[in-house]
């Protein structure tokens, strides 16, 4: 898994995060489209424009699914209010359901028993636990961990991949290769 070796302060919590985004998407946190952009214009008035750090990284096994992370986007001119258009449109397509949460989970379970990727990387006991709680709960969504927040200070947006593709080309962004390759 990419992400937990990009990000080492990761826990079960932001694991359980990303995989809720590749299935749900985002949608359960905009309440609005007012909400959303004052959001927005709150989270770009403090990011520092970065066109150095990662534009695009997928949330999604496939890649269907990306975290667009405003530093960068911001570090490349890109347009906000097109942002939040892909951002909405988005949010109306991806519509995942309790199964594929749980088969989800179920794979990353398999990942730190015996043999698998992430061996030794999270607690088995704890990801069980973790799993069983969320699932009872019908998989609600979660924000990061104090860790992740206080180590990587997260801003992005959750968009489905051609969502991204085709906002970041509107605006003559370099598109990753990683994203175009994912096509």
């Amino acid at each position: 898994m990419l992400h937990a070796r990009r990000y080492p302060a990761m826990t079960i919590l932001d694991v359980y995060k990303l995989l809720h985004q590749a299935v749900f998407g985002e949608g359960h946190a905009i309440p609005n489209r007012k909400a959303a952009r004052e959001w927005l214009d709150h989270e770009a008035g403090f990011v520092v424009p970065d066109r150095a750090s990662p534009l695009i990284e997928s949330a999604h096994p496939d890649g269907a699914v990306v975290r667009l992370h405003l530093g960068a986007y911001l570090g490349w001119k890109g347009n906000l209010a097109g942002l939040l258009d892909a951002h909405m449109r988005s949010s109306e397509v991806v519509r995942g359901d309790a199964t594929m949460m749980a088969r989800h989970w179920a794979t990353f379970a398999s990942m730190i028993g015996a043999g698998g990727a992430l061996v030794g990387r999270f607690e088995v006991r704890s990801v069980a636990l973790m799993g069983r709680a969320r699932a009872a709960e019908d998989w609600p969504s979660t924000p990061h961990s104090p860790a992740f927040i206080t180590t990587y200070r997260p801003t992005y947006r959750v968009l489905i991949h051609d969502q991204a593709l085709d906002l970041l080309r509107a605006q003559s962004i370099v598109v990753p290769d990683t994203l175009s390759n994912s096509d």
